[in-house]
Formats: structure tokens, C-alpha cells, sequence
């Protein structure tokens, strides 16, 4: 009894400040979505609203804004960002479903928590070396692009169901979780392709692994997992034929140059090599920018039941993050740096699981153990840099800034 009281008296206050961060999460996303579908900020909604009132854009997010357009352009911009307000909203409780699966000891509001912290976080910055905190840094608040916000929030939901039926993969496969996994997968690739392209590499080698292991016993069941990833692949083959037609590139070009900014219509996909000076920046730009997510994942991470989830959770974040580094696109979409959209999809993921990881290590934190107190208060200055650059750049874009800074 006294402990139920006990938790009580903690998850009240916890309670309280979960809400009050979630109504101010909500109220500066409606003034930067807000600004950002009226062209008062600075963002690439504009131009997706440009492109899909001329059927020359694809995905969920086209049908959406043609959708919104027939009420007329006042309503349609408050929908619009309306719609992404409650996106980011739901994104909350996904992520938080997520960390609570991965770490089934948090409470659903320490979770929460989380969540919500993460939606806050940006990089630290290295004075005199790297102060970008967007361009030239690993930033997963992306206030300006739409259809990455719009992507991400189901992700978490892919991951779960993915889990569970990967799980019961030398059994029955649960119905309902591989419906979930087919259905969130799709919806999420068809929205942005990118978290599809690390993710399916990795199920690839899952497959294959677990076919050789096991000489084919368990075919059947590994069959299905492909399939379930097959409308996903299509919607993949289908963008890709969009995005890289004459007559898409034509009139995205058309649209830059009146922007003032030069491009060519020819465009494509080129490896690059990234070597010697350029080589240490990018990785100083990933550390910097994940410091919180190596120290916890490194300290705790090893330590925590789901660890093998957590592990497959980590070696898609790899592919994205080797994709984004040795994988360019040329022509108009030569600067768009259009393949860190996969990892930047899972950053509010990632994070999320970094904080409710500072929290287990808070959890089992021994006061007699002067070392363990120093870690977790290392752990919570991190988290505090990160928070405080995050804050500044939700303010700073909020205020009418660009996202180039």
C-alpha cells in the first residue's frame, strides 16, 4: 500500500509536467507549421504545395494538400498545418510506445517523458570547429520538411509490429502484428521512401541469415515477411520513376530557378568518397550531434533485456547514417542532401530511447557509489546541452528564422 502511494505522489507531478510540455510542444508547432504553410518561414512546403497542385508531386502528402486546396488557400494552409501540429502530436505517443516496448521497466509516463525531451533535442556545437545546428550537423527537428514529419510517426508502430513477428518467426506469426507491420510500413513509404531504403537492407540480411541458420525449416514465415515489405518496394520503384522523370525534374527546376537557384534538369544517384579531413568532419558531425545516444546506449544499453531489439534497432540508424554519407544524388537534387532523410526519420526514435536509457541508469543508480553518481550526472549535462540548442532552434525558427543555421 505504501508503495502504491508512493508512486502515486511521483507520477502526479510527472502527470502534470508531461501535459504542460505537450501543450507547449503543440502551441510552438502551430505557429512554425503555420508560418511555414504561409510562406512566412522559410520551408520547402511551398514548393510540395506548388508541386502537387500541378500533379507533378507523389506520396500521401500531395493527396493531402489537393485535398485540403478544395476549401480554399486560407483553409487549406491552417489545415495543413493543423495536420502536421497533430502529426507531431501522435509522433509523441509512438515514439513513447516504442521506448516503453524496448524498455518494458519505465512507467508509460517516463516513457512519455522521453518522447517529449527528444522532440526537443538538437546538436551540441564545437566553437570554432562546427556551430552549424541544422546544415553541417545531424538534426532531427524538421520543422521546414514535410513529408519526412509526416513519415515518421508510424515508424515506431513498423518497429513493434516488426518485432513481434520477428519473434514468432519459428512459430505462428500473429495476424494482427503482421498487418500492423504491412500496413505501417506501406503508409510510411509512401510518405518518404528513405527509412525504407536502411530498413530493407537490414530485413534482407535477417532473411537470409535466418534461412541458411536454419536450412530452410522455417521458410514459410520468412516468405511472409518479404511479402509484407513487397507493397512498400513497389511504392519505392513507383517514386523513383517519379522523382527522377524529364517531366518532374522540368518542372522542379523551373520552380528552383525562380527561387534564384541554379540547377539542371538531368539528376540521378552517385557514390561519393568521403576521405581525410572531410572524413573526421562528418564523423565529428554525427558524435557531436548523438553525443547523449552513444553514452547511454554504450553504458546501459548492453545491460537491458531487449538489448537484441535495441541492437536491430541501432543497425538500421548504421544504414541510414552509411547511405546519408556515401550516397549523393546529382542535378536539381544535387544539394538537397535528400538521403539523410532516413536517419533524421528515426532521430526522435533514437533520442527518445537515449533518455528513457539516462532514466534506467538513473533507476539503478547506487548512492554509495560515488561512480555511478558521476556517470548519470554526465549523462543529465548532455541531455541539458542538447536540450538547450534544440530550444534555441525551435525559437530561432519559430521567430521567422531560416533553418540554414
Amino acid at each position: 500500500m505504501n508503495r502504491l502511494k508512493n508512486e502515486k505522489r511521483i507520477s502526479l507531478p510527472l502527470a502534470a509536467f508531461c501535459l504542460v510540455l505537450a501543450v507547449f510542444l503543440c502551441y510552438k508547432w502551430w505557429k512554425v507549421f503555420l508560418g511555414a504553410c504561409t510562406g512566412v518561414i522559410f520551408s520547402d512546403v511551398p514548393l510540395h504545395i506548388e508541386l502537387a497542385l500541378g500533379h507533378n508531386d507523389y506520396g500521401l502528402s500531395s493527396l493531402l494538400i489537393q485535398l485540403f486546396y478544395l476549401g480554399g488557400e486560407a483553409f487549406a494552409q491552417r489545415a495543413l498545418a493543423l495536420s502536421l501540429t497533430v502529426n507531431n502530436l501522435l509522433g509523441l505517443f509512438t515514439v513513447a510506445m516504442l521506448v516503453r516496448f524496448l524498455l518494458p521497466q519505465l512507467s508509460r509516463l517516463e516513457a512519455l517523458l522521453a518522447a517529449e525531451l527528444a522532440a526537443l533535442c538538437g546538436p551540441w556545437l564545437i566553437p570554432g570547429y562546427q556551430m552549424g545546428v541544422y546544415l553541417n550537423a545531424y538534426n532531427g527537428n524538421l520543422y521546414h520538411n514535410m513529408t519526412v514529419l509526416f513519415s515518421r510517426t508510424l515508424i515506431p508502430v513498423s518497429y513493434i509490429c516488426f518485432f513481434r513477428c520477428w519473434s514468432a518467426r519459428h512459430g505462428a506469426i500473429p495476424r494482427k502484428d503482421w498487418w500492423g507491420f504491412a500496413v505501417s510500413f506501406t503508409v510510411v513509404t509512401a510518405f518518404k521512401p528513405n527509412f525504407a531504403f536502411a530498413f530493407l537492407p537490414v530485413l534482407a540480411v535477417l532473411l537470409l541469415w535466418d534461412l541458411i541458420r536454419y536450412k530452410g525449416k522455417y521458410f514459410k514465415n520468412e516468405f511472409l515477411l518479404g511479402c509484407a515489405v513487397l507493397p512498400a518496394g513497389f511504392l519505392c520503384i513507383w517514386q523513383y520513376l517519379v522523382l527522377f522523370s524529364n517531366d518532374f525534374a522540368q518542372s522542379a527546376t523551373e520552380m528552383m530557378r525562380e527561387l534564384d537557384e541554379s540547377a539542371e534538369d538531368a539528376s540521378g544517384i552517385a557514390l561519393r568518397l568521403v576521405w581525410g579531413t572531410e572524413l573526421v568532419a562528418v564523423l565529428v558531425m554525427y558524435l557531436r550531434s548523438l553525443l547523449l545516444p552513444v553514452y547511454t546506449l554504450a553504458l546501459q544499453g548492453l545491460r537491458e533485456k531487449e538489448r537484441r531489439r535495441i541492437g536491430l534497432f541501432l543497425a538500421v540508424e548504421a544504414v541510414a547514417l552509411l547511405e546519408a554519407t556515401v550516397l549523393v544524388e546529382t542535378g536539381y537534387r544535387a544539394n538537397h542532401g535528400n538521403f539523410d532523410w532516413g536517419g533524421l526519420a528515426l532521430y526522435p526514435s533514437l533520442f527518445a530511447l537515449s533518455i528513457g536509457l539516462l532514466i534506467r541508469m538513473l533507476q539503478e543508480v547506487k548512492l554509495k557509489k560515488p561512480l555511478d553518481i558521476f556517470k548519470c550526472l554526465v549523462g543529465l549535462g548532455l541531455l541539458l546541452g542538447h536540450l538547450m540548442v534544440g530550444l534555441y532552434f525551435l525559437w530561432f525558427f519559430g521567430s521567422g528564422g531560416s533553418f540554414f543555421i
